[in-house]
């Protein structure tokens, strides 16, 4: 492999994670760590990155996890280099899930000399329309939003991005019902298909009687149904309503929550359930307790795969978990967004709405 192939996988690694160690991309790559500390050298030399022991860290002092309304979220500065164009982007939080999406369209917009300025919502669609007018008043060249509703359909938001004069990249949510009302495009991860490696991989592992459980009120939810009736009926299973558990979670309540997780695991062991798939990973990490503090080895009498892998590595047990492809998400989108902004000053692109597939990490929780 070609040393500026290598350093590009180090970048897109920091991207993505956050942190590289050292040894451990080298085993990835198949290289020796010293190929790969070298590597770090050179970058660190342009000021790509920051070398730490053991291998390295971004450059970069931003913290995703602010809720700051709109905060500048690249290398640009004030006095520096012109950007080419300036794009707003708007997610409904930086502390979850978000921050790959968020660090994927900050690699892309770096990429391409743009800025990007980023607005947090807080799953509230006043604050995210009241965003989305800053932006159109500053003057932004294009805007990526995810709403914070499931549907964009009859909603004031929609309308507000009907309006825009500028290009509209819905980020991780269908327009399949908005496709009539602006010229919207969209990238988000097959969450259908997720639904359905999980089952697959769980099918293949001999289980039958499998559950998927939800956070209600999820935009994910709907899609994550689909896919798993879709992957049971397929491999000849009946259509099963109540094999989809949702989870309410009261705010500062714990312990309420903690009651329904013992419940739908009750329920489990008179049903004869063996395996579940569990929407967040915050929710599968306390279903892994709960299943310890009955005494249910993992995976030998439950089987627990995670949906996000945010943290479901963190786990006692390391959760096996889908993955959906943030930082790809978040970089296609912006590229998208540049390349509808290069149409309208002169170039053409056909309109587009992109899914991608999330990838499954096995871990212990699946297999012994």
């Amino acid at each position: 492999m070609l040393s500026e192939d290598r350093q590009q996988l180090i970048l897109r690694e920091l991207a993505l994670h956050g942190s590289l160690n050292a040894a451990e991309f080298a085993a990835k790559l198949g290289t020796s760590g010293m190929t790969v500390r070298r590597d770090l050298a050179i970058l660190a030399g342009q000021g790509l990155l920051e070398r730490v022991h053991g291998g390295a860290v971004p450059t970069t002092g931003r913290s995703a996890g602010s809720s700051t309304a709109v905060q500048q979220a690249t290398s640009w500065r004030p006095g520096g280099r012109r950007p080419l164009a300036t794009i707003g982007m708007i997610v409904p939080s930086a502390s979850y899930y978000f921050p790959g999406v968020i660090r994927g369209a900050e690699a892309a917009a770096h990429e391409a000399g743009v800025r990007l300025v980023l607005g947090v919502s807080n799953y509230s669609a006043e604050e995210e329309r009241r965003q989305l007018r800053r932006l159109y008043e500053h003057g932004v060249d294009g805007i990526l939003v995810t709403p914070s509703e499931q549907s964009l359909a009859g909603t004031e938001t929609l309308d507000l991005l009907a309006e825009a004069e500028v290009p509209v990249v819905v980020v991780e949510r269908s327009i399949d019902d908005a496709l009539d009302h602006g010229r919207l495009e969209a990238v988000r991860s097959d969450h259908v298909r997720g639904a359905e490696i999980a089952v697959n991989h769980l099918l293949g592992l001999g289980h039958r009687k499998i559950a998927m459980c939800l956070r209600e009120n999820s935009p994910t939810a709907p899609q994550l149904i689909d896919g798993y009736h879709r992957a049971m009926q397929r491999a000849g299973h009946p259509h099963e309503d109540s094999m989809v558990r949702t989870m309410s979670r009261a705010q500062n309540d714990p312990q309420a929550h903690r009651l329904v997780v013992d419940g739908i695991l009750a329920w489990c062991a008179e049903t004869h359930v063996t395996a579940a798939i569990v929407h967040t990973d915050e929710d599968a990490l306390q279903f892994a307790s709960a299943c310890q503090e009955r005494q249910l080895r993992i995976p030998e009498d439950f089987a627990i795969i995670a949906y996000d892998d945010e943290i479901a590595a963190l786990g006692a047990v390391p959760l096996t978990a889908v993955a959906p492809p943030k930082y790809d998400v978040g970089h296609q989108a912006l590229v998208m967004c540049l390349n509808r902004i290069g149409a309208r000053r002169g170039s053409t692109s056909a309109l587009q709405r992109v899914n991608l597939s999330p990838a499954l990490v096995v871990r212990d929780s699946t297999q012994v």
